[in-house]
């Protein structure tokens, strides 16, 4: 069994206030204890219920479907290798040989195809600019039109620099950690008054002084763009992780938060961040943004993408059935018409563009990858539109930390590349 003992594998993208990590990792070890005393029904139910409490692992789904074959269920062992392969395309089962009784059933072939023809390389996005700041990890970006600017967050340290709109001009432009904040994450050019820019900054554990100590802590920042000041900070009591935010034509910020996971939202002219919303749907919220027709769009890493309709609050997946393939969604942005996702917790990791029916709702026919298994494409996290045009860091350097420390000698040239929304 190839795959049964990455238990801390499993421990990935879990938002630790999501559900019990405990009755998690409970229900994962009986599962296992029951594979090595030879009960495979008992491993199949404890399965089965540890991927209803955190949905969608790649190594719980491919232990799933082996406990399928092992209980004489080959047809559904097949159809958990395909779901997964929508997310997860990769052909690890091929040479398992407890996955042998699969091989002959007509849908085994069909399967290692598909995942041959959605490993092809794709790219439509263009080369914008690229630089180098050893250290500077970025994960936001917001564009000023009037300045042609573009403003760039950092993960790391709670920096953030101004690059002109060809690239040719870098300054440094705050420091949020002498501010004393912390990492800085989304932010958004507030569009009633484009001197504001609303920032997140959270604590992660690559923050350059992270500690136990301020691990939870997160809060919402208004700065005054001319003075280059923070002007208002707004925080939450307990542990969270503000990651993304988004502004509705009234001026009213909404912030997600991953840890808990909730949306919080901050009205105009009001001084106090108000919960706003949770679903028992949500695990791990990330991008967000408001579409037409009264909805609000969330982006959770771990299920897909969800529509929220604003009238009452209701909170429907994007894609019923297929909404898994939405997974692994970091940033997401609506415009003309359209969501675009930078996905980085897929396999392959790619960039997308969904087209919505006039009721806001959208079909898996209506997903067209566009971007995908090209060496620019490392990792991607957020972006910004402009005009219809999305511009991204194609190459956010997340992998290049060893136990949280960054690898400065190897640091890429970090890349902003542009895709027009048609």
């Amino acid at each position: 069994m190839k795959h049964v003992s990455s238990f801390f594998l499993v421990l990935l993208f879990i938002s630790t206030n999501t559900f019990s990590q405990a009755d998690f990792r409970q229900e994962y070890q009986k599962a296992m204890s029951a594979y090595d005393s030879g009960d495979y029904s008992s491993f199949m139910t404890g399965l089965e219920k540890t991927n209803s409490l955190r949905p969608n692992h790649r190594i719980v789904l491919y232990n799933l479907a082996i406990a399928y074959v092992l209980n004489d269920m080959p047809e559904k062992a097949l159809s958990t290798l395909e779901y997964r392969a929508s997310f997860y395309n990769v052909p690890d089962f091929q040479e398992d040989e407890d996955f042998k009784p699969l091989r002959e059933l007509k849908g085994y072939k069909n399967l290692v195809q598909a995942i041959e023809k959605r490993s092809n390389a794709l790219s439509n996005s263009e080369f914008l600019f690229e630089f180098e700041d050893r250290g500077f990890h970025p994960e936001g970006i917001a564009m000023h039109q009037e300045f042609e600017t573009i403003f760039l967050s950092d993960v790391r340290c709670g920096l953030l620099k101004t690059v002109s709109f060809e690239g040719k001009e870098k300054e440094d432009f705050m420091d949020l950690k002498e501010e004393g904040f912390w990492g800085a994450l989304g932010m958004k050019i507030d569009p009633l008054d484009n001197n504001v820019l609303w920032i997140v900054t959270s604590v992660l554990p690559q923050f350059c002084e992270y500690s136990e100590e301020i691990n939870g802590r997160s809060a919402l920042l208004k700065v005054d763009i001319n003075k280059k000041e923070i002007t208002e900070s707004y925080t939450v009591e307990g542990n969270h992780i503000f990651g993304d935010l988004t502004i509705s034509e009234e001026g009213d910020v909404f912030i997600s938060d991953s840890n808990e996971p909730m949306i919080y939202s901050l009205k105009r002219g009001t001084k106090k961040i108000e919960p706003f919303l949770t679903s028992d749907q949500f695990f791990n919220l990330q991008g967000l943004d408001f579409g037409k027709n009264g909805y609000l769009y969330v982006s959770d890493y771990i299920t897909g993408i969800y529509k929220i309709k604003l009238s009452d609050l209701s909170v429907n997946p994007l894609m019923d059935s297929d909404n898994q393939i939405l997974r692994g969604t970091d940033g997401m942005y609506y415009a003309n018409g359209n969501l675009v996702l930078l996905q980085n917790g897929t396999n392959p990791i790619k960039v997308s563009i969904i087209k919505l029916d006039e009721s806001g709702n959208a079909t898996a026919k209506s997903l067209k990858i566009l971007d995908s298994n090209t060496s620019f494409l490392n990792e991607p996290t957020l972006g910004a539109i402009l005009n219809n045009k999305l511009y991204f860091v194609s190459n956010s350097p997340w992998s290049y930390y060893e136990d949280n420390v960054p690898m400065l000698d190897k640091w890429p040239s970090l890349q902003i590349r542009t895709l027009l929304v048609e």
